[in-house]
């Protein structure tokens, strides 16, 4: 005997359903449908799914981070600003707002009272952050099959970091006057799970920002370096600007890296807690060190 439509519709629809995140419990009555991400780290995951959130913070990434720019186009976003302009936040009347832990999470209180708020858990790798989008949107099949792709590639890039066993890897941010270290505490992905080996002597986490200067790198002496640009400082019509500054410097033309010509861009959004930068820096492994 076949199922009366509404029982199929009921099996079918996936709200209402209960949120859980880091500052509690949010009931979703439907599907959100004015999504307001006030936090850059966010967004990316939402547009990973193929969800346009009316407004975020710092969507012009997209001139600054060619693999974010792949997935904002043709999307029309309001861009809060770099501190997300409040105004416009409320004038675009979303129905949900999200935020990172690692982001604006300490206002909380401040952001639910425009609109119901939820805090994804950043202390989860990057697919358990996708599938907790995935349960605001009912997209976990569409989720699902974008942790697939990224499981494989990740096993490429492994397969590649296979081959360099016993060599040293560096991942850096280029400020221009000094680098912040991509700090394998941080980015276990690349180390713990893909198989590169780190330098030895990284600063501690969180002393002094992590940031060195170009006579650090000598003392590290890595053999591969993977250099991303500050996005906040290098300037969108001059790609490499703030890699190219070191060009000319003595200290930098000794780096083993330089002369066996194994010092590689990546994208900007690699030194941040985004999706597409950890697909980026899988990316890159698998060109540079794959050969």
């Amino acid at each position: 005997m076949s199922e009366a439509p509404e029982q199929q519709q009921a099996e079918i629809q996936p709200f209402p359903r209960k949120i859980q995140h880091v500052m509690g419990e949010l009931e979703l009555k439907k599907k959100p449908e004015r999504i307001a991400s006030v936090d850059i780290m966010a967004t990316d995951y939402l547009l990973v799914l193929d969800e346009t959130p009316i407004v975020s913070e710092g969507f012009g990434t997209k001139e600054k981070s060619p693999i974010f720019a792949k997935y904002a186009e043709g999307k029309n976003v309001v861009d809060l600003g770099s501190k997300t302009n409040l105004e416009t936040l409320l004038e675009m009347d979303p129905d949900l707002i999200v935020i990172s832990s690692t982001g604006k999470a300490d206002r909380f209180e401040e952001f639910n009272k425009m609109a119901d708020t939820v805090v994804i858990d950043y202390s989860l790798d990057a697919p358990g952050r996708l599938m907790k989008f995935a349960e605001l949107l009912g997209k976990e099949d569409k989720a699902k099959e974008v942790i697939a792709d990224f499981k494989r590639l990740k096993e490429e890039a492994k397969a590649a970091a296979a081959k360099h066993q016993g060599e040293t890897v560096l991942f850096l941010i280029s400020n221009g006057k000094d680098f912040t270290v991509i700090h394998p505490t941080n980015f276990p992905i690349f180390y713990e799970e893909v198989g590169l080996e780190s330098v030895k002597g990284l600063p501690e986490e969180g002393k002094i920002g992590g940031r060195i200067g170009i006579e650090a790198l000598n003392e590290f002496g890595a053999d591969h370096i993977f250099i991303a640009e500050n996005r906040r400082q290098m300037n969108p019509d001059d790609p490499q600007g703030l890699v190219n500054i070191w060009t000319d410097n003595p200290v930098w033309k000794n780096l083993k890296a330089v002369k066996n010509n194994q010092v590689y861009s990546v994208d900007t959004l690699v030194g941040d807690t985004f999706f597409l930068g950890q697909i980026a820096g899988l990316e890159a492994i698998k060109e540079h060190l794959g050969k």
